[in-house]
């Protein structure tokens, strides 16, 4: 098992990465919390990860934190829930949100999930209710986002309506956003930097 991989930073895309590590490139599908988090291009980073190996295939999953990645094994062990999905799920709502859902049994939360049916929001709340500790899941990074600037979420919501992926949107409002910024002034310099 690989818990993690350290390496240079060579390729980012909403939902997959690629890290040089001793001369080798892996490919790690990551969740948009993850994406969001990771430095420029050619610059260190640090990736935990979950190998899937499978007869004619290798997989690795990449999460930003050690919680990330526990809460995606509790996941993925729930019956019917595989690596695919439980990233989706990661990728849709925050770690907070989503084990806060389970706790409370609160259904409604993980079936708004695209690709997410009831059955499966039912069978993941009544497998993992009693096996998650809430306060083991809230990681400093989204105490800040919560409480950072409000006119980036509407930002975000422009440039998702304008084609971009939420975890993209995401990543390119935060890193021209200053405090006083309005959504529209968030849009435009974004919309600049990609030569729009």
């Amino acid at each position: 098992m690989i818990n993690f991989i350290s390496g240079i930073l060579r390729e980012k895309e909403a939902d997959f990465i690629t890290v040089e590590c001793g001369g080798v490139g892996f490919n790690i599908f990551v969740t948009s919390a993850c994406a969001i988090n990771l430095p420029p291009l050619d610059e260190e980073v640090k990736i935990y990860t979950y190998m899937v190996v499978k007869e004619d295939e290798l997989t690795l999953y990449g999460f930003v934190s050690p919680e990330e990645k526990r809460l995606f094994l509790q996941l993925v062990s729930v019956s019917g829930v595989g690596p695919k999905t439980a990233i989706q799920i990661l990728s849709a709502e925050r770690m907070n949100v989503i084990v806060s859902s389970i706790v409370n049994e609160d259904v409604k939360v993980m079936g708004a999930i695209k690709g997410i049916g009831k059955k499966t929001a039912e069978r993941i709340v009544i497998e993992l209710k009693d096996k998650l500790r809430p306060l083991d899941y809230i990681l400093p990074n989204e105490a800040v986002a919560a409480v950072g600037n409000p006119n980036i979420d509407d930002a975000v919501m422009v440039l998702t309506s304008l084609g971009q992926t939420k975890a993209e949107a995401t990543r390119l409002a935060r890193e021209v956003a200053l405090d006083d910024d309005t959504a529209e002034t968030i849009v435009a310099k974004v919309l600049h930097n990609m030569g729009r």
